[in-house]
C-alpha cells in the first residue's frame, strides 16, 4: 500500500479533497485547484503566512473527518481542533477552513478519519498505550501526517499522510481459478489496536523497529468472504490467515468447501512478514494440492501451506541497505527470491539527491544486467519528510517484468543496478528453477507398496499427507524432494509417466529404472531388504533436452498410524497423533558389559513425532517444539494374569521395527553415547539436552525430548524424558513368572536433570493381577528388529 495522501499547505489553510484515479491505491495531491485567499492568524510568529491544504483522494478511500493537533517544543501537546465540517463542491471537492492555531505551535499533526480521537490520544499520537481499540477500515482508513511551522512558511510545502493500517489481499493464479473458487479470508491474531502515528513520528524502515504485539484479537476479520482485509500493524509471526474456498480436483468431481491455513512467509519461507502500516500484502495462491480441511478448527491446528502453495508479496518492500556521500543518500530493498512462474517483482528505492543528474531527468537510473528481466516501470513516487538524521527525499516503487523460468530446473540470479548521482547499489532477484518432479502435470508420480497404490500423486501426498518430512522438521536435512525406499523393506516401486523422446541416465547399480507399460518403473535392484543408509539419484532427459533429476533416499521409513486405541491424550481423541509419518533412520552404538559393541538402527524421533528436534517445556526457545514428543502409547492391554497378550510392539511398530529392551538403553549409556549435555539458547536460557551420538549417519545427534507420561488424562513428570521399554519386570527384579502381577510391570527409561536410569511402572491401575482400566501412556522410540 502506498502513501495514502499528500496534504499541500498553501496560503489560507483550506482543505480541498478532490477525487482522482490512482492505480496503486495512492490518494495523491494537487494544488492547482486551491484558491489563494486565506485568513490571517495570530500565532506569535513574525511573518507567519496563512497556508492552505490540498489533496486528491481515490474514489475508494475518503476523508470523513479531520483533526489538527498542535504541538509545541519537545512534542508538548497544546490543543486540537476538529475540522470535520467538509463542504462538498460541485466538482466533488471538499473545503474546510482552519483557524485559531495556538501560540507556541511548532508542529501541526493532521489526523483523518478518527472522529472519536480522545484527549489522551491527542496528547501522544504515537502512544500505543493511549490508543483506542478500533476496527481498521478500508474505505476510510485513519491517516496521519505532520508538518513543522518552519515548513509551512516555505512555498508550496507538502505533508505525506500515512495509513494507520496494513492491508491483506487474496489473489488466485489464473491457472487454478476454474478449480478453486469463492475464496475468501479469515485473519486471526492481529493486534487489537494501533497508535494513530508511527513510533517517533517517522515511517518504519524495517520490521525490527516494530514493537512486539502482545494483545491480539481472537475473533477473525474477513468472515471467509472478503478478499481484502484491513488489519492493525502487527509484529511478525503473530497473524494467522485461513483461506476458505471451494475446490475440485478435476472437472468430473464436485466442488468441496474447505479451509486452508497459510503463513505470511517471506520468499525464503523461513521468516514471516510483520504487518506494517501503509503496506499492502498480497497472498497469491499458485497451486492446490488437496481438498481443504472440513472445519476452521482443523485448519487452525494444521501446519501452514500443507494443502496449497502461496506467494506472499509486500508491494512496498523494506529498505534494507543504505549508502551515503557527503550530500545525499541512496537506499534499496533487499534480495528477493521468486518462483519459476513469477512474471513480476517489486523493488523499492529511496534517494535524497536534491536535483536530477541522469539523462532521463529522474533522480535515479536503473540498469538491467540479465535478459530475463525484460523491463521495469515506476509504480509510485512519494515524498519523504526531513528528519533529524536524514534529509528530505523521494521514495519509489518499481515493478520489474520477468520471463518465466519454466524450461530449466536451475535457479537463476538477476541483478539490477540503481544509480542516483554518484551512488550505486545493486538489487538481486533470484528466480527458482521449475520443479518438473512436482509441478509438471504430465509427470505425476505414483507410489506403490507390494504392487498396491499408496499415492497416485506421490509428491502431492508427500507435501500434504506426510508429517515430519520438511527441512524444518528434519534439522535442515532435505527429504521432501525425492523418491524414498524404506530401510528394512524392499517392496516399494514408483511409476513415472514415460513421454515421447524421454531417455534416462542412471549410474547407480542399486537403483533399477526401466520402461514398463508406458511408465518409467523405479525400484531397488536388490529385492532383499537391507539396512544400508545411502542417497543417490537418476535423471530423465525429455525431448527438449531438459534434465529432470530425481533424488533417491534409502535413509528412513514411512509409517501410517491408523489405530489410536492404544494412545492416551490430555485433551480428547482429536489430539491423538495419526496419519502418515516419515522417520529418519540412524545408527547408534552401545557397549555391552563384556566390552563388545553393538550397532542399532534407531528412528531419529519418537513414534508419532512430526519433527526430530528437542523439546523442553520450561525453555521459551523450545516450548513450541512439542510435536517432537509424538504420541503417548500404552505398552500393553493385558486384562488379567491369564491373558496371553504382552507388549504391543507388533501393533504399534512399523514392519521390521520393535520397542527396545532396557538393555539397549543401558548399552548406549555405557558407551557414553547417550548423554545429558548443558546447552543454552540465543535468549541466554540454559537447559539440559538429552541426546544420542550417532555413528556413520548424516545427523551427528538425535534427541530424546522431555514429555513425561500420562496416567489416564493426567500429565505426570513433564520435565522428565520417559520412554517405554518392552522389558517385563521379572525374576530378580521383582516378580516370578507365576506371580499374579507378572506381565503388569514394565521397565521404562527415565532422565531427570542429569540423572539417567531405568525404573518400573505398572502399565495400568490395579493390583493382584487385576486391570482397573486406568492406563499409563509414554512416548516410544523404536529400533530395527534384529530378527
Amino acid at each position: 500500500m502506498k502513501k495514502i495522501k499528500h496534504l499541500m499547505i498553501w496560503i489560507g489553510l483550506l482543505l480541498s479533497l478532490v477525487s482522482c484515479k490512482d492505480t496503486m491505491e495512492a490518494i495523491g495531491l494537487g494544488g492547482d485547484e486551491i484558491p489563494a485567499e486565506g485568513l490571517v492568524l495570530n500565532l506569535q510568529l513574525t511573518n507567519f503566512t496563512k497556508q492552505q491544504i490540498g489533496t486528491r483522494a481515490g474514489t475508494s478511500e475518503t476523508f470523513n473527518s479531520l483533526w489538527a493537533v498542535f504541538y509545541g517544543d519537545n512534542n508538548e501537546y497544546l490543543d486540537k481542533a476538529d475540522y470535520s465540517t467538509l463542504e462538498q463542491q460541485p466538482d466533488g471537492s471538499y473545503k474546510v477552513k482552519i483557524t485559531n492555531v495556538p501560540a507556541g505551535t511548532k508542529n501541526v499533526h493532521l489526523v483523518a478519519n478518527a472522529s472519536d480521537m480522545t484527549e489522551s490520544e491527542a496528547h501522544d499520537l504515537q502512544s500505543l498505550t493511549a490508543a483506542e481499540e478500533r476496527d481498521p477500515q478500508l474505505d476510510a482508513p485513519i491517516c496521519w501526517g505532520e508538518i513543522s511551522i518552519d515548513k509551512l512558511l516555505e512555498a508550496n510545502p507538502s505533508v505525506t499522510m500515512l495509513r494507520q493500517c496494513a492491508k491483506i489481499s487474496l489473489e488466485i493464479d489464473n491457472s487454478i481459478q476454474s478449480n478453486f473458487t469463492n475464496a475468501g479470508l479469515y485473519v486471526y491474531n492481529m493486534a487489537t489496536k494501533a497508535a494513530i502515528a508511527p513510533a517517533n513520528y517517522t515511517e518504519l524502515t524495517t520490521t525490527a523497529d516494530l514493537a512486539e504485539s502482545t494483545a491480539l484479537r481472537t475473533n477473525p476479520l474477513g468472515g471467509g468472504t472478503a478478499t481484502t482485509v484491513a488489519v492493525n500493524e502487527t509484529s511478525a509471526g503473530k497473524a494467522m490467515v485461513i483461506i476458505k474456498a471451494n475446490y475440485k480436483k478435476s472437472e468430473e468431481e464436485d466442488y468441496r468447501e474447505g479451509y486452508y491455513k497459510v503463513a505470511l512467509y517471506k520468499n525464503d519461507k523461513k521468516a514471516q512478514y510483520a504487518l506494517l502500516r501503509n503496506h499492502h500484502y498480497t497472498i497469491k495462491v499458485t497451486k492446490v494440492n488437496d481438498y481443504g480441511f472440513s472445519t476452521l478448527d482443523e485448519a487452525k491446528k494444521s501446519q501452514p501451506e500443507n494443502r496449497l502453495e502461496v506467494e506472499v508479496r509486500d508491494d512496498n518492500p523494506e529498505i534494507t541497505r543504505m549508502i551515503a556521500c557527503k550530500d545525499y543518500e541512496l537506499g534499496v530493498s533487499d534480495y528477493q527470491e521468486v518462483n519459476a512462474n513469477t512474471t513480476e517483482a517489486t523493488v523499492t528505492i529511496v534517494t535524497t539527491l536534491p536535483k536530477a543528474t541522469s539523462s532521463n531527468g529522474k533522480l535515479y537510473d536503473v540498469k538491467i544486467n540479465n535478459s530475463w528481466i525484460t523491463d521495469w516501470q515506476q509504480e509510485t513516487e512519494n515524498n519523504i519528510q526531513e528528519t533529524s538524521s536524514s534529509s528530505k527525499g523521494k521514495k519509489y516503487t518499481l515493478k520489474l517484468k520477468l520471463e518465466k523460468n519454466n524450461q530449466s530446473e536451475n535457479p537463476r540470479p538477476g541483478i539490477i543496478i540503481v544509480t542516483s548521482g554518484d551512488l550505486s547499489l545493486d538489487i538481486t532477484i533470484k528466480q527458482a528453477g521449475f520443479d518438473f518432479r512436482k509441478d509438471d502435470s504430465e509427470r505425476r508420480v505414483t507410489m506403490q507398496y507390494n504392487n498396491s497404490t499408496v499415492a497416485d500423486n506421490y509428491f502431492s501426498w508427500l507435501d500434504t499427507d506426510v508429517q515430519g518430512i520438511t527441512p524444518t522438521d528434519m534439522q535442515g536435512a532435505v527429504r521432501n524432494d525425492g523418491l524414498h525406499f524404506c530401510v528394512g523393506t524392499a517392496n516399494i516401486t514408483y511409476l513415472i509417466p514415460y513421454l515421447d523422446g524421454d531417455y534416462k541416465i542412471n549410474k547407480d547399480s542399486r537403483i533399477k529404472v526401466e520402461k514398463d507399460n508406458g511408465k518409467w518403473k523405479v525400484s531397488l535392484t536388490n529385492t532383499t531388504a537391507n539396512n544400508d543408509l545411502w542417497k543417490s539419484s537418476f535423471t530423465i532427459i525429455n525431448k527438449a533436452g531438459i534434465k529432470i533429476t530425481y533424488p533417491v533416499y534409502h535413509t528412513g521409513i514411512f509409517h501410517k498410524i491408523d489405530d489410536t486405541d492404544y494412545q492416551l491424550t490430555e485433551n480428547g481423541d482429536n489430539t491423538k497423533v495419526k496419519g502418515w509419518f516419515y522417520y529418519g533412520v540412524v545408527k547408534v552404538q552401545g557397549k555391552k558389559a563384556d566390552g563388545t559393541t553393538t550397532t542399532y538402527y534407531m528412528l531419529d524421533r519418537n513414534l508419532g513425532a512430526s519433527n526430530n528436534g528437542y523439546y523442553a517445556p520450561d525453555v521459551v526457545a523450545l516450548e513450541n517444539n512439542k510435536k517432537a514428543i509424538g504420541g503417548y502409547f500404552c505398552i500393553s492391554k493385558k486384562l488379567n494374569t491369564s491373558d496371553a497378550n504382552q507388549d504391543l510392539s507388533s501393533a504399534l511398530a512399523p514392519e521390521g521395527y520393535t520397542i527396545p529392551t532396557d538393555a539397549v538403553f543401558e548399552e548406549l549409556v555405557n558407551a557414553g553415547n547417550l548423554e545429558v549435555v548443558p546447552q543454552s539458547t540465543s535468549l541466554g536460557e540454559t537447559y539440559n539436552c538429552v541426546r544420542i551420538k550417532t555413528v556413520d549417519s548424516e545427523l551427528p545427534y538425535i534427541y530424546l525430548p522431555m514429555g513425561g507420561f500420562l496416567e489416564g488424562e493426567s500429565h505426570k513428570n513433564p520435565i522428565h524424558v520417559n520412554l517405554w521399554t518392552k522389558t517385563l519386570l521379572s525374576g530378580t527384579q521383582g516378580f516370578s513368572t507365576t506371580s499374579h502381577e507378572y506381565g503388569f510391570w514394565y521397565r521404562y527409561f527415565d532422565v531427570y536433570n542429569k540423572r539417567i536410569g531405568l525404573s518400573n511402572m505398572r502399565f495400568v491401575s490395579g493390583s493382584n493381577g487385576m486391570n482397573n482400566g486406568r492406563y499409563k501412556g509414554m512416548p516410544i522410540r523404536l529400533i530395527l528388529s534384529d530378527k
